[in-house]
């Protein structure tokens, strides 16, 4: 059993990309480079988020410098204005439209007070959330992010490298892992752990929650993450979502969620407070991979052995799930 090569990899994978936070958008576009390229995110006047690619059709002005007319957005530099389709509909200087005015639109969601784009169209599957929970039922805390000198691939390796989790963070393997493919784009891995350790955060997992925990992760694409620790008494959601930025650097931005109050004052209240203790215990369970991956992981499959079989299977499912990426330019 062998690891596919690094170049069965694509620069980035056909998936899902946090581009940006909706209340960004109030002031008009916005404009930034993500996976190589520079896009540019609008609300329109009927409410609908678009991302564009950035530069204007004409002279490759950045339209992030524009403004929003109706439900268009509008080129700062010669008023050429597009739709939310990436079309040019509209040339001061000109009747006509010419065939190349157009630039590429991308499937855009907006969720949890994010936005979310699809790097290829039409979108291959739907934005995902943890398994059989609904979106309206939980809210986000602050996220947290950090970059990483490894390559994106390696990011959602690390939760199919069951191996790892006894060294990095006081857990020792009790049950087999069960693995599964829920969809052609996701993998999931579940496997039952003891909660070692003498940290203080340790004991309070243990006294809080209970001495073991299950731990299932679903995995899209190599970019999307959602953790679902249980514990006896409690579980935790949190998601973790990546974008590329080259071969061996990766931004990792980390989301957790907690479920919503059912009483307006537990959703003032109760829910703040919650949130903001669950990003302290999964940010901080995640601090020893955080620390690992700034110092530079590297892929090498030569290296891998019979021990990480799971592993090995993990990046053979990656590097031939359907769709793939156009490369960055």
């Amino acid at each position: 059993m062998t690891a596919p090569p690094a170049d069965r990899f694509p620069d980035c994978p056909a998936s899902w990309y946090l581009f940006c936070r909706t209340r960004d958008l109030r002031r008009g576009p916005l404009s930034k480079e993500v996976l190589g390229r520079r896009l540019v995110a609008f609300r329109t006047a009927g409410g609908q988020v678009v991302v564009l690619d950035a530069r204007c059709a004409h002279l490759g002005a950045d339209l992030g410098a524009g403004c929003v007319v109706a439900d268009e957005i509008e080129c700062a530099f010669h008023n050429w204005r597009y739709n939310t389709e990436g079309r040019c509909v509209h040339i001061p200087a000109s009747p006509d439209v010419p065939e190349f005015a157009r630039v590429r639109s991308y499937p855009a969601v907006e969720r949890h007070g994010f936005v979310f784009f699809f790097n290829g169209s039409p979108a291959l599957f739907p934005l995902p959330f943890f398994p059989g929970l609904d979106p309206g039922d939980f809210r986000p805390a602050e996220p947290f992010q950090a970059v990483l000198e490894c390559p994106w691939w390696m990011v959602g390796a690390n939760v199919f490298d069951v191996q790892h989790f006894r060294a990095a963070h006081d857990r020792r393997l009790i049950s087999s892992p069960v693995v599964e493919t829920p969809a052609p784009q996701a993998r999931r891995i579940t496997a039952t752990f003891s909660v070692l350790g003498d940290s203080i955060r340790d004991r309070l997992v243990r006294r809080l929650g209970g001495e073991q925990v299950e731990m299932s992760f679903t995995d899209w694409c190599g970019n999307i993450i959602f953790a679902t620790p249980t514990f006896r008494r409690t579980t935790s959601y949190g998601m973790l979502i990546t974008e590329p930025l080259g071969r061996q650097r990766v931004l990792v931005h980390g989301i957790v969620f907690v479920r919503r109050s059912r009483r307006l004052a537990g959703r003032l209240v109760f829910d703040p407070l919650h949130a903001r203790v669950r990003r302290y215990f999964i940010k901080a369970f995640l601090r020893s991979d955080a620390r690992l991956g700034t110092k530079g992981l590297r892929y090498n499959p030569q290296r891998l052995i019979a021990g990480d079989c799971e592993l090995i299977r993990y990046f053979d499912w990656l590097a031939s799930i359907p769709g793939s990426a156009e490369p960055t330019t």
